[in-house]
C-alpha cells in the first residue's frame, strides 16, 4: 500500500469512527396531527414539557412574506409543528388553542387561488396549509389595514380567512384572552 492510499484508507477510517460514535442522526418526522406538514424533530432527556392538562393558547403574528410565489409561507406551517410537537410529547389536541393573524407582506398568503393567480400565474400554494389549520379550528384572520393598503377586498380572499380591523386589533384582543404572542 502506497503512502496516499494508506492515508485515505486511515482518514475514511477515523471518519466512519467519529459519525458512529455520534449515533444516528436524528431527522424531521410527521405526525400525529399533520402528516403532510409540521415536521419537527425527537429531542429526548426534555428538562421541561408543558403539563399535559394545561390549556395551550397562542397568537401566530406573521408579517413574513415567501418572496418565491410558488413556495408557501414556511411561517404558516409552524403553527402545523406546534401541534404537531406538542401532541407529540403529551398535550392533547383539544388542549391546544391556536390564532394567526396575517399583515403586510403575508396578505397574499390569503388570498384566493384565483386572485393569487392573475397576480402570480400559480395557485395560491398556502391553501392547504390555511385549510388544514382552519379545520383544526384554528382562527385566521387578516389586518384589514393591510388588505385594504394593497387593495383587495374581502371578496379576494379564502373562505378561511376573516378580516380584522388591524393586525393590531386583533393581537390586542386576543393577548387580553390570555393568548401566548408569537412573532415571526
Amino acid at each position: 500500500m502506497n503512502n496516499t492510499s494508506q492515508f485515505l484508507f486511515t482518514l475514511v477510517l477515523c471518519l466512519s469512527l467519529v459519525h458512529f460514535s455520534f449515533g444516528q442522526v436524528n431527522t424531521l418526522t410527521t405526525g400525529p396531527v399533520f402528516y403532510t406538514v409540521g415536521a419537527v424533530y425527537a429531542v429526548d432527556n426534555l428538562d421541561f414539557i408543558p403539563e399535559p392538562s394545561q390549556d395551550l393558547k397562542a397568537i401566530f403574528d406573521i408579517a413574513n412574506k415567501q418572496p418565491d410565489a410558488i413556495k408557501p409561507n414556511r411561517i404558516i406551517s409552524s403553527l402545523h409543528r406546534y401541534y404537531n410537537m406538542h401532541v407529540r410529547y403529551g398535550t392533547p389536541k383539544e388542549n391546544i388553542h391556536l390564532a394567526l393573524v396575517l399583515h403586510g407582506g403575508a396578505v397574499k398568503d390569503a388570498l384566493s387561488s384565483h386572485v393569487y393567480h392573475e397576480k402570480y400565474n400559480v395557485d395560491n400554494p398556502n391553501v392547504d396549509l390555511i385549510k388544514t389549520l382552519s379545520d383544526m379550528g384554528v382562527d385566521i384572520f387578516l389586518c384589514g389595514q393591510s388588505m385594504t393598503a394593497k387593495g383587495y377586498t374581502k371578496a379576494d380572499l379564502l373562505p378561511e380567512v376573516k378580516v380584522g380591523l388591524s393586525a393590531m386589533s386583533v393581537l390586542t384582543v386576543y393577548q387580553m384572552n390570555n393568548y401566548a404572542l408569537i412573532k415571526f
